[in-house]
C-alpha cells in the first residue's frame, strides 16, 4: 500500500518536472524560495519501523522549478527516533527525503525540514504516529527453569523481550504473566540427593508445612510481582515469581494482551522442600531492609571475595560491598522509577552459581511516606516530589483527603494526569486508566442556576479588551480642577449609550445618546432614571429611600473597603442611570441588569479636562463619569422581562455593590497606571473582588460582622433578614457549590469571562479564596482588600497581585484554600452526611484545637460556618439551593487497592479523593505521573495535599 501510494506520488512529480522543460532551474545558481511538502503531512507507523516511504520534500525557485543541490536537513523537534540521513541534498527533480526509524514507545514525533542556508525559505513540519505493533514476537531473555524452595521468591527475574516483525524492540506492549500451580500426581522434588523418604523436618526458608501436610493448598499458583507489564524502550518486562507452598514444577504462561498478537510462552519453576546449596543466609541486620540503604547479611558459605557474591533482591542486583564467609555489606537497590508500595520481597545469596535459601523481608521504600497525625496536612509540589509516596500498613482504621491540584498559571493549559495506586498484592499499576470526569450537573440544578446568570456579565471585559487593543487612553486631568455643580432633583442629564445587542460597547458608537432626570439625589449618588422609561416606576418616596440606602450601606461599605471612587466628573458622586436600553439587552432567556462601562473612563478629546496620553486615541463616546447603568423598571413587560418596581428598588444596591468595586478598580488602576487599560485587574480576581463587595455589604445591612463562624440561622432569622441573605449573599454560595460540584474543570482564573455555569463556577472560586485568605489575615481585612484592589506600586494583577498581599506563593495558597474548603467546621456538621462527603473527621477540630497541629487557623474559613449555611439551604425551603446534597464538594473514593486513575486537572484547579483503610490495611503506594506514564517536565506544576482526617 505505501509502495503504491509512493508511486503514484512519484509520477505526479514526474509530470510536473516534464511539464517544466528539463526538471531544473531555467536560471543556473537559481536560490531556493520554497519547501514544497511531497510526504503526507500526517503518517503512522509501528515502534521501531520506518517510514515508507521516505518523508520527501521539493526544493523550489521564485518561478516554481525544482532547484538541484541544495541541502536540506531534517530533525526531530519533539518525540524520539532517528533520521537517516540527517541533511540530504536535493537531486535534479528537487526532492530530498529522509527515513525516520521510530522509537520503541508509543507516541508523537514531529520532524522539522528546512534549509540552513535560506533562512527565508520557512520549514516544513511533518507528524509520525508510533503505534504499538499489532503482532509481535516474544523471547525469554532469563528467568526460565529456576529452582528455589516452596514460598520463597525465585532469584532471577523472569525478563521477556519483545519485538516487531523486522526484530526491533517493541516498547510499549502489555505483556501478561499466568502462574500455574503443579499437578495434583505431580512427583514432589526433594533436595539434591534427597529422597522424599529421607524429608523429615523443613529447614530454614523451607515451606511452613512438609508436602504431605493435608492442609497444603492443591491450586496455589505462587504470586507474581505483576501480573501484567508494559515493555519498556528496550521491548523488555520483567516479573519476578513467589513460588506457592506445594513442592512441584510451576509453570507460567506469557503472552501479549491490549489487542496485540503473539505466541505464548511457557516458563518453569520448581518449588523443592528444602534449598539444595551449601550456602546458608540465616539472618539480615534488624529484620528489615530499607531501599538506597546499607545491610548486614549473616549465614554461611559466602566468599571472601565480594566480587563472587550475587545477591539478588525481589530479582534486582544489590552491590556487595563487603564479604566474608559469613557476613556480607550490601546496598539495598533504590527499585527507582517504579513506585513500589512496602512489601516483602525474597533475598538470596549467590556464590559460583550456588544460590542459598530465600527469606522474605520487609522493605521499606526509599521515597517519602505520609507520617501524620489527625488533623495534619503534608503539601508534595513538582514533577519529582509527586512522583512516589507511601502510606504504612494500617494498624487501625484511617482516613486522608488527596487533594490533587495543578497550580499552573496559563488559564489554557491543563494538566492530564495518570494517578497510580499500588498494593503488594498487586504491584502491576499497568492496567488501562480509568477516567474521573466532572459529573454532569443535573439540568434542574443547571435550571435554577442560569436563573441567576446575567447575560451583561462579559460586557465589562470585552469593553477593556477593546480599550486596550485600540491603544485608548485613560481620563488624565491636566491639573487639579474645581468641583462641578451638583444637579438637583427635577434636573435633566445626557449621556452616550454606546452599548449594542451583542453586548460590546465601542468608542466610535455617539448614534444613542439617552437623557435621564434626576429622581433622587444622595450625598454620594445620584439616581437617574431616563425619560423614555416605561410607566410603573418607583414613586418619589421611594427614590428617596433608595439613595438613602445607598448613601447609607453600600457606598460607605464600598469605599472603605475598596477605597474612594476617583469622582473624574467632579460632582462627588456615583451616578446610577436607570435605563430602558439596558432591558433590550436581554436575549429572553437570561436578562441584563447593569453593568459599570470601563469606557466611561477614558478621555473622549471633546476639549474638557480629560488629556488623551500623546501616544494614546481618544474615546469620543466616553462619558468621562463614574455611571452605573441599570434596567429600568417594567411592571408590564414591554421591553422584555417584566420588571416590577419592588424588585428594581431590591435588587439595585446589590447591583451597585458589586459594580462600584469595578468602578473603584479600574479607575484607580487605569488614570493612574502608565499602561492605562491595560493595568486593570485580570477578570477573576475582579470578578472574585466584586462578590466579596456584596457580601461585605449584606453583613453590614444585616448588622453582622465577619469573623463570627455565621450559620445560616443567624442570617436568617427574620423574613427581612432572609431577604438581605438573598439579596447579597445566597449568590456566592450558589456559584461556590456549582464551583464544588466541578472543581477540575472550573475556569478558575480565566482571563475572559466564561458564559453561564463556568462564569458562575469562577465567580464561587475567587469569592471563597478571597474570604478565606482576608480571614487568614485577621485584623482590619479593609485594609487588605484596598491594596488587594490598588495592586501596589507595580499595579500587580491577578495570581501575581494575591502573592504580593500575602507574601506566600501561589501554590502554597491554592493548597491551603482547598483544604481548608474540605475542612473547615467538618467536626461541627453532621447533617445528613455533611461532614463525611468530604472524607472529614469528627476529631479533626479537636487536635487542631489542641494545638497539635496549629491546622485550626491555617484552614480556617472564620466568618462563615459553610458546611453549615450549605446544609441548612438544602433543608430551606425558601431558600433552597437544590444541590444533590446537604454539602456539594465531590470526592472520588479511593481504597487501599491497586487502581490507576486518568484526570484531566485545569491550571489552578484542583481534584478531590477521599482515601480510607480498614484496621490490617497493606501498604500503598501512590504515584502521579503524566497520562503517558512519564515523569512531568520541569515546566508541569503538580501538587497533590494530604490531610489526614481519622
Amino acid at each position: 500500500m505505501r509502495c503504491a501510494r509512493w508511486a503514484v506520488l512519484a509520477g505526479a512529480v514526474a509530470l510536473i518536472a516534464a511539464a517544466c522543460g528539463d526538471g531544473g532551474s531555467t536560471e543556473v545558481g537559481s536560490p531556493p524560495t520554497a519547501l514544497v511538502p511531497i510526504s503526507t503531512p500526517v503518517d503512522t507507523i509501528v515502534t521501531g519501523e520506518i517510514t515508507d516511504p521516505p518523508i520527501a520534500v521539493r526544493v523550489e525557485d521564485a518561478l516554481g522549478n525544482p532547484v538541484e543541490g541544495t541541502p536540506v536537513r531534517f530533525i526531530i523537534v519533539r518525540g524520539e527516533g532517528e533520521l537517516s540521513p540527517g541533511v540530504a541534498v536535493a537531486g535534479q527533480d528537487g526532492i530530498a527525503e529522509s527515513v525516520y526509524r521510530a522509537g520503541p514507545t508509543p507516541g508523537e514525533a514531529e520532524i522539522q525540514a528546512d534549509i540552513p542556508s535560506a533562512s527565508s525559505v520557512l520549514p516544513l513540519r511533518f507528524l509520525v504516529l508510533a503505534a504499538t505493533a499489532d503482532t509481535v514476537t516474544l523471547s525469554v531473555v532469563e528467568g526460565d527453569v529456576q529452582r528455589a524452595e516452596a514460598s520463597s521468591q525465585l532469584p532471577l527475574p523472569f525478563t521477556i523481550r519483545a519485538e516487531t516483525a523486522s526484530g526491533a524492540p517493541a516498547g510499549g506492549v502489555r505483556i501478561a504473566f499466568r502462574s500455574s500451580a503443579p499437578a495434583d500426581d505431580a512427583e514432589v522434588p526433594t533436595a539434591v540427593g534427597d529422597t522424599a523418604a529421607d524429608v523429615e523436618g523443613v529447614p530454614a526458608g523451607a515451606p511452613d508445612a512438609p508436602a504431605d501436610d493435608p492442609g497444603m493448598p492443591v491450586d496455589d499458583p505462587g504470586v507474581l510481582t505483576r501480573e501484567v507489564v508494559v515493555t519498556d524502550a528496550d521491548g523488555l518486562g520483567h516479573a519476578v515469581f513467589t513460588l506457592g507452598r506445594r513442592p512441584g514444577d510451576y509453570r507460567v504462561d506469557v503472552f501479549a494482551t491490549g489487542g496485540v498478537y503473539s505466541d505464548t510462552l511457557s516458563l518453569t519453576a520448581t518449588a523443592l522442600t528444602a534449598p539444595d546449596g551449601l550456602v546458608q543466609l540465616d539472618s539480615v541486620g534488624s529484620g528489615r531492609l530499607a531501599a538506597g540503604t546499607r545491610a548486614m547479611l549473616f549465614g554461611r558459605g559466602f566468599s571472601t571475595v565480594p566480587a563472587d557474591n550475587e545477591v539478588r533482591i525481589e530479582g534486582g542486583r544489590a552491590a556487595v560491598v563487603s564479604s566474608t564467609g559469613t557476613e556480607l555489606t550490601i546496598e539495598v537497590p533504590m527499585f527507582g522509577g517504579s513506585c513500589l508500595p512496602q512489601r516483602e520481597v525474597g533475598v538470596r545469596v549467590l556464590v559460583s552459581g550456588d544460590a542459598s535459601n530465600g527469606p522474605l523481608l520487609p522493605l521499606d521504600p526509599a521515597e517519602r511516606l505520609v507520617d501524620l497525625e489527625v488533623g495534619e496536612a503534608l503539601t508534595l509540589r513538582g514533577p519529582v516530589e509527586v512522583e512516589c509516596v507511601h502510606f504504612a500498613p494500617g494498624e487501625t482504621e484511617r482516613a486522608f483527603d488527596l487533594i490533587v491540584a495543578n497550580t499552573g498559571r496559563v488559564a489554557s493549559r491543563p494538566l492530564p494526569i495518570r494517578m497510580t495506586t499500588r498494593t503488594s498484592a498487586d504491584m502491576s499499576g499497568d492496567s488501562p486508566a480509568a477516567a474521573v470526569t466532572p459529573a454532569e450537573i443535573d439540568p434542574g440544578l443547571e435550571e435554577v442556576a442560569l436563573a441567576d446568570w446575567r447575560a451583561d456579565i462579559g460586557i465589562r471585559s470585552r469593553t477593556l479588551d477593546g480599550l486596550v487593543e485600540s491603544g485608548i487612553a485613560p481620563f488624565r486631568p491636566a491639573e487639579p480642577t474645581a468641583a462641578m455643580e451638583v444637579p438637583a432633583v427635577g434636573d435633566t442629564l445626557d449621556y452616550f449609550f454606546p452599548v449594542r445587542s451583542n453586548l460590546v460597547a465601542t468608542c466610535a458608537d455617539l448614534t444613542r445618546p439617552i437623557r435621564g432626570e434626576v429622581r433622587a439625589l444622595g450625598e454620594r449618588v445620584v439616581l437617574l432614571e431616563d425619560v423614555s422609561a416605561p410607566p410603573g416606576g418607583p414613586t418619589g418616596d421611594e427614590w428617596v429611600a433608595l439613595a438613602g440606602r445607598l448613601d447609607q450601606t453600600v457606598l460607605p461599605v464600598a469605599t472603605s473597603y475598596f477605597g474612594p471612587y476617583e469622582d473624574i466628573d467632579r460632582n462627588g458622586r456615583i451616578i446610577v442611570f436607570f435605563t430602558p436600553e439596558v432591558n433590550k439587552l436581554g436575549d429572553g432567556e437570561a436578562g441584563v441588569a447593569g453593568f459599570f462601562l470601563p469606557l466611561d473612563l477614558a478621555a473622549s478629546g471633546r476639549g474638557g479636562e480629560g488629556v488623551p496620553d500623546p501616544n494614546g486615541e481618544p474615546c469620543p463616546a466616553s462619558n468621562e463619569a463614574e455611571i452605573i447603568y441599570s434596567v429600568s423598571a417594567d411592571p408590564e413587560g414591554s421591553l422584555g422581562r417584566a420588571i416590577a418596581a419592588d424588585r428594581l428598588l431590591r435588587d439595585t444596591p446589590a447591583l451597585v455593590a458589586h459594580e462600584v468595586q469595578h468602578l473603584i478598580s479600574a479607575a484607580r488602576r487605569a488614570l493612574h497606571s502608565p499602561t492605562g487599560f491595560a493595568a486593570t485587574e485580570e477578570v477573576w480576581l475582579d470578578e472574585a473582588l466584586s462578590g466579596l463587595a456584596e457580601e461585605v455589604t449584606g453583613l453590614a445591612a444585616l448588622g453582622l460582622t465577619v469573623g463570627d463562624n455565621l450559620t445560616f440561622d443567624q442570617v436568617s432569622e427574620t423574613p427581612d433578614a432572609l431577604e438581605v441573605f438573598h439579596t447579597y449573599l445566597r449568590g456566592n454560595f450558589l456559584n461556590l457549590g456549582l464551583y464544588m460540584l466541578g472543581t477540575m474543570r472550573a475556569p478558575t482564573i480565566s482571563t475572559d469571562d466564561p458564559d453561564g455555569v463556568g462564569g458562575m463556577q469562577m465567580r464561587g472560586f475567587g469569592w471563597f479564596l478571597l474570604r478565606w485568605l482576608a480571614d487568614q489575615e485577621g485584623g482590619d481585612e479593609r485594609a487588605f482588600f484596598r491594596s488587594v484592589v490598588g495592586g501596589g506600586q507595580s499595579f500587580a494583577r491577578g495570581i501575581a497581585n494575591l502573592e504580593r498581599v500575602t507574601g506566600s506563593e501561589w501554590a502554597d495558597i491554592l493548597a491551603d484554600a482547598s483544604v481548608a474548603l474540605a475542612m473547615d467546621d467538618a467536626a461541627a456538621t453532621d447533617d445528613a452526611g455533611a461532614a463525611g462527603e468530604a472524607g472529614a473527621a469528627d476529631d479533626v477540630e479537636a487536635v487542631d484545637d489542641a494545638g497539635q497541629t496549629g491546622s485550626a487557623r491555617r484552614f480556617a474559613v472564620a466568618t462563615w460556618n459553610v458546611r453549615d449555611v450549605f446544609a441548612s439551604m438544602n433543608r430551606d425551603a425558601e431558600a433552597r439551593l437544590n444541590f444533590p446534597t446537604a454539602f456539594p464538594l465531590r470526592t472520588e473514593p479511593l481504597g487501599f487497592e491497586t487502581r490507576v486513575t486518568a484526570i484531566d486537572v485545569g491550571p489552578s484547579n484542583v481534584q478531590y479523593f477521599s482515601l480510607a483503610s480498614d484496621v490490617g490495611a497493606p501498604a500503598l503506594s501512590l504515584s502521579i505521573r503524566t497520562a503517558a506514564g512519564t515523569s512531568p517536565d520541569e515546566t508541569a506544576e503538580p501538587q497533590i495535599t494530604i490531610v489526614r482526617t481519622k
